[in-house]
């Protein structure tokens, strides 16, 4: 995993440690003489789930977006400080590349949507919807199943894939297709690399439905326990009534 610089192309690789501090101060594994850059300005922290940006002074925007204090990172994902922007790069996430004929493609507009399989969309308009066919974008790319794997095609070079601009690619699990306006990423049920901890995984899923009617359960059986109780105890309740009333005439006839 590396960092890159897109104004000037430099590269600066993770160090044993896993983690890449950029600023102006002399410790800094990323040293930049720029006003808008602090002295530890921002870090980054690669764990076993994923990255970690931690923002120290000031702010930084990801994707466009403003971050204070910490998110987390996906590669190709653009961090920009005034006109500075770095792009976090990941070897492991080079783009496969189709070894179908795409000229002969014919791209449906139409979509189907799940929340369980496809492309998630991490766009304002659209946040968490999962794309699960065939998928063309304004821009000009398309995502489409073939073969029940899918493929990426960018016809005019207007977006990214994993940070790289690609013609065309064989997705998979964990791929991002991004741009400084959007982003999506490629989620497989059944890979051995679909996280566990995703909110779409199928077991996640599950587990959602399941307590949402273990929920609905426990209000019915609260509701036919309190009735049960009712109904069960309805003698009593009425002859401590009758006792309340009787009590009341007695004291308001002294005589």
């Amino acid at each position: 995993m590396y960092l890159v610089i897109e104004n000037t192309k430099k590269s600066f690789s993770f160090p044993s440690s896993g983690s890449l501090l950029v600023g102006n101060d002399a410790d800094c594994d990323v040293q930049i003489n720029h006003p808008k850059i602090w002295g530890r300005h921002f870090i980054i922290t690669h764990n076993e789930y994923g990255c970690v940006l931690d923002v120290f002074d000031d702010f930084v925007l990801v994707n466009g977006q403003r971050i204070d204090e910490k998110c987390i990172l996906d590669t190709g994902d653009v961090l920009q400080v005034d006109e500075l922007k770095f792009r976090l790069l990941d070897d492991s996430y080079i783009p496969k590349n189709s070894q179908i004929n795409y000229t002969n493609v014919t791209f449906e507009k139409s979509q189907n949507v799940s929340s369980v399989y496809g492309i998630r969309s991490f766009s304002n308009d659209t946040t968490g919807q999962f794309v699960i066919d065939d998928f063309h974008h304004p821009d000009g790319w398309h995502v489409f199943r073939k073969d029940n794997e899918l493929h990426f095609v960018d016809n005019k070079h207007r977006t990214f894939l994993n940070g790289l601009q690609i013609a065309q690619a064989h997705l998979s699990n964990g791929d991002i297709i991004s741009s400084e306006r959007y982003k999506y990423k490629i989620e497989l049920p059944g890979t051995s690399g679909f996280s566990k901890f995703s909110p779409s995984h199928p077991r996640n899923v599950l587990l959602s439905e399941s307590v949402r009617d273990s929920e609905a359960e426990v209000d019915e059986s609260m509701k036919s326990t309190e009735n049960a109780f009712l109904k069960n105890n309805l003698w009593w309740v009425t002859l401590l009534v009758g006792l309340g009333v009787l009590l009341l005439i007695i004291l308001n006839n002294p005589s």
